[in-house]
């Protein structure tokens, strides 16, 4: 669902906008000790299950307070585009926010704005999470932090203090001018393309078995594919990293019944942990060039 504003970010949906129920489980008509569904009162379904520690509350609170934050932290808002996603009948969702008031041409070389992604779950699948990245608008890439996390995240949450939020929020414009140089920098860092595809390989094609590791050679020639389509950055760190944040911004389906936006932050996970590797650190370092 996609929701365009002039005037500021606007309030969570309807069919996210509920307060979860939770149930005893039950076998044989007895009660399990601590153990509970959570089911949505909009649908009338099971979207989760968990113990008496577990207590999960309606999705506006986090909302709400991220509104709030962000006004605490004066970002402007007035001009934004919001895409909202349910995930599991309403178990989880996330949502993206462009803030098309920030541009980052001057430091980036290429025009990219500000984008927010907020999520949380009701059946402690997706971390709570507020956080902040460069969106490239040439190919609408989510350009993941080259260096840390910009963002507050946790295991599920019952709220998140507006203070808290907008403290870290007031950062995020800063921080992604940071940013922005490193990834101009990368620009100017050559990198062979043999060395570039090893990398590719070992980290992001390479999985286990109980045998050892191995290759999935399907992945990597679609990995190679999509270095290749970027060729116009010359062989460099940038044409790496433009690679990576592409697996994890362009996510399809594979099979029916595959919910493609959890699908996508497991894998925007998987890259953030190959980006911010010791191996990436090391080949954006600018006094290095790799042949």
């Amino acid at each position: 669902m996609l929701i365009k504003s002039a005037n500021g970010i606007p309030s969570l949906p309807t069919f996210l906008d509920f307060n979860p129920v939770r149930e005893p489980q039950t076998r044989n008509g007895v009660a399990v000790p601590n153990k509970f569904w959570t089911i949505n009162p909009l649908t009338d379904t099971v979207i989760g299950d968990g113990k008496s520690v577990h207590n999960p509350k309606n999705f506006r609170v986090v909302w709400d307070n991220m509104r709030e934050g962000l006004a605490i932290a004066k970002l402007d808002t007035s001009n934004v585009d919001v895409e909202f996603n349910a995930m599991n009948n309403g178990a989880a969702f996330s949502a993206k926010i462009i803030l098309k008031q920030y541009n980052f041409e001057k430091k980036l070389g290429e025009p990219a704005k500000m984008v927010m992604h907020v999520r949380d779950s009701h059946d402690q699948s997706v971390k709570m999470q507020i956080s902040a990245m460069i969106y490239r608008l040439a190919c609408l890439n989510g350009m993941i932090a080259p260096r840390e996390k910009v963002g507050i995240s946790q295991k599920h949450t019952t709220f998140y203090d507006p203070e808290v939020i907008g403290k870290v929020a007031s950062q995020f414009p800063e921080r992604l001018e940071r940013d922005a140089q490193v990834m101009y920098q990368m620009q100017g860092i050559k990198v062979n393309r043999d060395f570039a595809l090893d990398f590719f390989r070992r980290n992001v094609a390479t999985y286990m078995t109980k045998t050892g590791q191995k290759v999935n050679n399907k992945w990597l020639e679609r990995i190679i594919g999509i270095y290749d389509s970027y060729d116009t950055m010359r062989g460099t760190a940038y044409q790496v990293y433009n690679t990576l944040t592409h697996i994890s911004t362009h996510v399809e389906a594979q099979r029916d019944g595959t919910e493609v936006e959890r699908k996508r932050i497991r894998i925007e996970q998987d890259i953030e942990s190959v980006i911010q590797g010791a191996e990436f650190q090391q080949l954006i370092t600018p006094e290095l060039e790799y042949a």
